[in-house]
């Protein structure tokens, strides 16, 4: 009898945006041999600095600015050191450059903002979770990866779920239908008290996104109420949209159910197109020049060996699920 699958959050958001991407990337474990300095690569930095800066309970790390900025000294060195002839073709050093010093000013912005974020009282960062999801008492998957944390809120008087999220812009109108998010939210309060950092009756209340829009600070000065000033100390006419912002969302026990039944769902379908019940689909859309697979996919369009050629030159293959085996052996 076969192990259930492993399901992760980046595979259900791979699985919705387009089927065939979900098969290339998480079945077939294709990985582009490029590694650009894009928005995945800049929030994984920016993550590492945030988990950082937040100790357990009041207790703040190393400046959120300084862990980035070893963060992205060591990715360059280990991307230059196993550049291969033609890598050095796509490799623009100075991106990561400017990535890097955008990522400080970030932080350091970020930091002045909220200070030690003294009112939360944080009891878990960086928390893995494996949960099995059952359907007639039969183990179809296990939902397997980590929320960002969670904390004590004292300000609300309530245990808020930490989401960070680095974004271009930030927009908030859809967090209350958020699948990320709010799968984590499903299983945090159980998680949570499996490890005994919260009592058997206490529970999740809220999310708190915490954005960083990615853009540098602005340096004018700011009156009382926070709006940027002229030099001559009148209100800007010129006001740029905030770099950071907060959203809590209420959740309950209703929407956990809700959560964890669309789960089961997702999994139940693509188990299908696993055993090949189902066909694999493209969903074509104005993004697919932003995929990964998007040459390839072109050429497998047309039909031929051309884009298989084109997958043995440029995708390596990987063990997508290879972070939750080693934690299983573990």
């Amino acid at each position: 009898m076969t192990d259930p699958p492993i399901i992760r959050t980046s595979e259900r958001t791979a699985f919705g945006r387009c089927p065939q991407r979900w098969e290339w990337a998480y079945r077939w474990g294709l990985r582009s041999k490029k590694k650009p300095a894009d928005a995945l690569w800049f929030g994984i930095g920016v993550h590492e600095a945030l988990a950082d800066w937040y100790g357990e309970g009041y207790d703040r790390g190393l400046d959120p600015w300084k862990t980035w900025r070893d963060w992205v000294g060591d990715e360059v060195r280990f991307i230059k050191a196993n550049l291969t002839e033609r890598d050095r073709s796509w490799f623009d050093e100075p991106v990561y450059e400017e990535a890097g010093r955008l990522g400080i000013e970030m932080l350091r912005a970020y930091v002045d903002e909220y200070g030690e974020d003294d009112h939360l009282e944080v009891i878990a960062i960086e928390q893995p979770f494996e949960i099995d999801l059952e359907v007639n008492d039969e183990i179809i998957a296990t939902f397997a990866s980590r929320f960002d944390g969670a904390a004590i809120d004292h300000e609300r008087g309530e245990i808020v779920l930490l989401e960070h999220k680095t974004a271009g812009s930030i927009k908030t109108a859809h967090l209350a239908l958020d699948n990320q998010a709010g799968s984590y939210f499903a299983v945090a309060t159980i998680v949570l008290r499996e490890q005994g950092i919260i009592g058997p009756k206490d529970t999740i209340d809220a999310i708190m996104y915490n954005f960083l829009r990615k853009s540098r600070p602005d340096q004018r000065q700011r009156d009382d109420r926070g709006r940027y000033l002229n030099k001559d100390g009148s209100v800007s006419k010129r006001q740029p949209a905030k770099a950071f912002v907060r959203e809590y969302v209420d959740r309950g026990p209703r929407e956990v159910r809700t959560q964890l039944q669309r789960l089961t769902d997702e999994v139940t379908i693509m188990n299908k197109v696993r055993s090949g019940e189902l066909p694999i689909t493209k969903t074509i859309t104005d993004m697919c020049p932003y995929c990964p697979f998007f040459m390839m996919c072109v050429l497998h369009e047309r039909g031929g060996s051309a884009w298989k050629e084109f997958r043995d030159a440029e995708y390596t293959i990987v063990d997508p699920y290879a972070e939750n085996r080693k934690s299983a052996a573990e």
